[in-house]
């Protein structure tokens, strides 16, 4: 039962990745900036779950007392992360902003052993240093053309990797404690209500494609996707499932070929290829 579970849990972390692979795409197809865009995600997000808690985690929607504290916290660090994350996305090559942000995944498999207490299995060292290359073999080109790029893009995608490990730490704690769906869901409250002093956002004027893909963005992107990551990660060990996250700047070099037409080079498949290796090593290990 223990190795069903864990395997329920790769696979759900791995969906996740997948599906934010399609962020990039669809941010730079709304024509809104990048923390209202942020607000509108977990705004519609929040009410989009509402339903769902007050049917299957009524009893959660006010047992919260015990770790308030460290939702709020939660809420901040997501707000941030993707507020940041979006911005980057708009001032630098999407590639170069994933590859910053994943800085974040590094950060928390060094720190993970610290204040979560797990021990780094050498299998997992290995993965995530095979998925660096291969991020980098991805972006590579990115990467250099970016030298002389947006510095408060490249700052924005730090301040987003920085706040992204922040997160997977404190939503590895809350999960001991609360359901994906309720991590998920006051997570995405918080970060509204930060959000909203962040960016005070008012009634946009959007096009219905770019109302749909919000939709999408907050649907899809962050309620189905979120969920399934915050679930998995109580089955899988911190630092593993930041090593399965690695497979969103593979999906979203593949998202990009197929809707901006970025066609994948002989490097980028294989840095792809380490990518899906690396996964596949913390599969096994």
């Amino acid at each position: 039962m223990r190795e069903n579970a864990r395997l329920l849990g790769i696979l759900s972390i791995s969906s996740a990745a997948v599906i934010w692979g399609l962020n990039g795409v669809i941010v730079n197809m709304i024509s809104l900036d990048a923390f209202t865009i942020a607000f509108f995600r977990v705004f519609l997000a929040s009410l989009i779950l509402l339903p769902f808690m007050a049917v299957f985690k009524m009893h959660d929607l006010t047992r919260i007392r015990s770790c308030w504290k460290p939702l709020i916290l939660n809420g901040l660090l997501l707000s941030l992360g993707w507020a940041f994350l979006f911005a980057s996305m708009k001032l630098i090559p999407i590639a170069e902003a994933v590859l910053l942000n994943y800085l974040g995944p590094v950060f928390t498999a060094i720190l993970s052993p610290i204040i979560l207490k797990e021990r780094i299995e050498r299998a997992s060292v290995a993965a995530l240093l095979m998925s660096i290359l291969g991020i980098y073999l991805i972006s590579h080109e990115e990467l250099l053309n970016g030298a002389s790029g947006d510095i408060l893009g490249i700052i924005y995608g730090l301040l987003a990797g920085l706040s992204y490990a922040g997160f997977i730490i404190v939503s590895k704690r809350l999960r001991k404690e609360q359901s994906s769906l309720t991590t998920a869901f006051y997570s995405y409250v918080f970060a509204a209500i930060f959000l909203a002093a962040m960016s005070r956002p008012m009634a946009p004027s959007l096009s219905t494609m770019e109302w749909t893909l919000l939709l999408i963005l907050s649907g899809v992107n962050t309620c189905s996707a979120v969920t399934l990551y915050l679930y998995g990660l109580a089955m899988v060990e911190a630092h593993k499932a930041v090593v399965l996250t690695y497979l969103e700047p593979l999906s979203a070099a593949i998202m990009g070929a197929i809707f901006l037409g970025q066609l994948l080079g002989p490097i980028d498949i294989l840095g792809g290829a380490l990518i899906v290796v690396s996964g596949y090593i913390v599969a096994r290990s």
